[in-house]
């Protein structure tokens, strides 16, 4: 029996989200040693790059249909809670750094984003006018940071003697959820603005070093 499906964008996205997760599945129920690294490298890569576009989808979406002068106007944009965690501002620091150190630096950053993804779904899904498909996104998000992380760790471990979750990592907690959830809407567009803007540029930092990596790893930098 064949079946035809029409898939909308939303449905696309979902079918490919299920199907990453039932991949990963498959690897990780195999032994770590019959996995190939650089069949990871290469499903992070493909992963975290429609992972930053579905960040930048959202990013523009809430810009486009909520940016206000009133709630940006003499207010500074805070250093997203992520900005302690050391990682290469140019191209000359992403080729220095050991590929343990940078692998460990994306590890921080994503475990530093899993709770605030969990607040950032529920503040567009209650977001009076916006789409649900901007929440759908944010969602989706959310869980490809956990496959991402938990793909990262895999390699790492390899790298390194196995560690426990979250073990020997030091990330940065994160403190926006008094404002998040504050009944001033200005205050509170402005903290879904930052938590969309900071997503948008870790997801990109990630992919752009998983690229990095996989070029060095998989590739002997011939690439």
């Amino acid at each position: 029996m064949q079946l035809t499906l029409t898939l909308s964008g939303s449905g696309m996205q979902l079918l490919l989200l299920v199907s990453s997760l039932f991949l990963w599945e498959n690897v990780s129920s195999k032994p770590t040693a019959m996995v190939p690294t650089e069949d990871l490298y290469t499903r992070l890569a493909e992963l975290s790059h429609s992972t930053f576009i579905l960040a930048a989808d959202v990013y523009r979406e809430f810009d486009l249909d909520f940016f206000d002068k009133t709630w940006i106007t003499d207010r500074t944009l805070p250093l997203c809670h992520t900005a302690s965690i050391h990682t290469p501002e140019n191209r000359e620091e992403v080729h220095e750094i050991k590929t343990e150190d940078l692998l460990k630096a994306m590890i921080n950053v994503s475990i530093s984003w899993k709770e605030p993804l969990k607040h950032l779904v529920s503040a567009l899904t209650a977001l009076p006018g916006a789409s649900e498909s901007m929440g759908k996104k944010a969602a989706d998000i959310k869980g490809r940071n956990l496959i991402i992380l938990e793909g990262l760790q895999t390699i790492y471990n390899r790298t390194q003697a196995n560690i426990e979750e979250n073990e020997n990592f030091d990330y940065p907690a994160w403190s926006g959820l008094e404002e998040l959830q504050s009944p001033n809407e200005d205050t509170h567009l402005f903290a879904v603005y930052n938590l969309c803007r900071c997503i948008k540029r870790d997801i990109h930092k990630i992919d752009s070093y998983i690229k990095v990596l996989r070029c060095r790893v998989v590739f002997q930098n011939e690439c």
